[in-house]
């Protein structure tokens, strides 16, 4: 496969993840607010944290001087000049599908052009001005129809692995800037005063993990029950270890897994990712700190994306910096060796 078809894909499979998780995350918010009451009087606890989990904070506050729940939502839904808006998520996973349209199937590339056309449509418009809720649905549904048809029509070849690869990272992500806007808050249950029962629900929602987890944990709202579920649980589709799984299985089948020396730098970084995930507890977790946990496996996944790049992507390149026929052979290690080394210069330039 050619290097750009598998950055296209994988990218496509990210955005469209990323415009879910936004939907997600602004309808789970709205029904918040109908349920807070008086503590909904102010909007920017609320909407504040949207924001931080969207990495948004300094470009919004470049358009608005206040955070107000009707400004947040219009900024993250269908603004044209916020790059991670759900309008511009969409058209970027339209045109990424676009370049590798002889790759991927025509009701995969109608699914995707199909929400595109909607969202630029003065009906996506009109319908989140007067009816946010079914703007989010609509949005969602879409999202659903996307994995179900890529999971139906997609070839269980590299373009399937390359496109778990990007859905599954984007959802790790996510769930990780999720479980961080509730880190402040306060561990303990009603009755005490400083439980937030509301906001621990909201958590659950946002991720569609609500009747997963109910039928998971006798105690319903644990807020430690609930990250642990979230972080560590391996069999919710959703959850930081199911991710981290999917794409260990997806890169072993890309690359193989063979001797240490042999791997390449994606399988390393993402295998002891996988086994810090496997045999942490929460209560390690949380004697860490939360926050700093998450701050952490944030880190990590940026090294594993930049290799994904390195080692897919940038191959060609690097290949040719490394070359010399005017030396011996290298063996396979030492090749993949000289390949990381060299990547481990570009980071630090």
């Amino acid at each position: 496969m050619l290097s750009r078809v598998a950055d296209s894909i994988y990218w496509m499979a990210r955005y469209m993840e990323r415009a879910e998780n936004l939907s997600r995350l602004l309808l789970s918010t709205q029904d918040l607010l109908l349920d807070a009451g008086e503590e909904a009087a102010d909007e920017s606890q609320f909407w504040g944290p949207i924001l931080m989990t969207t990495g948004d904070e300094e470009r919004y506050a470049k358009t608005y001087p206040t955070i107000e729940g009707e400004l947040v939502a219009d900024f993250l839904a269908l603004r044209a000049d916020n790059p991670n808006s759900i309008l511009n998520c969409v058209r970027a996973a339209r045109e990424n599908a676009r370049t590798v349209r002889d790759q991927i199937s025509d009701e995969l590339w109608e699914c995707i052009n199909g929400l595109r056309l909607f969202l630029e449509s003065p009906e996506a418009a009109a319908l989140h001005q007067s009816q946010r809720a079914s703007f989010y649905e609509r949005v969602l549904v879409a999202s659903y129809q996307f994995q179900g048809i890529a999971s139906s029509t997609t070839p269980r070849d590299e373009s399937w692995h390359f496109l778990r690869l990007g859905l599954c990272l984007e959802r790790a992500d996510k769930t990780t800037r999720l479980i961080d806007t509730c880190s402040a808050i306060s561990f303990d249950m009603p009755p005490n005063p400083l439980a937030r029962p509301l906001r621990w629900a909201a958590l659950l929602r946002s991720s569609s993990a609500w009747h997963a987890f109910q039928a998971y944990s006798s105690n319903k709202l644990n807020p430690a029950d609930i990250v642990e579920y979230l972080l560590l649980n391996d069999t919710f589709p959703r959850s930081f270890a199911w991710c981290i799984e999917a794409m260990h299985t997806a890169l072993i089948s890309l690359c193989g897994s063979g001797r240490l020396e042999d791997m390449k730098a994606p399988v390393r970084l993402l295998g002891r990712l996988r086994a810090d995930i496997a045999y942490i507890t929460m209560e390690e977790v949380l004697k860490e700190g939360l926050h700093e946990f998450i701050d952490q496996l944030q880190s990590k996944l940026n090294d594993i994306g930049a290799s994904f790049f390195q080692t897919f992507v940038n191959y060609a390149d690097i290949t040719a910096e490394i070359e010399d026929t005017s030396s011996p052979a290298l063996s396979v290690g030492a090749w993949h060796k000289a390949v990381d080394d060299n990547m481990q210069i570009q980071q630090q330039q």
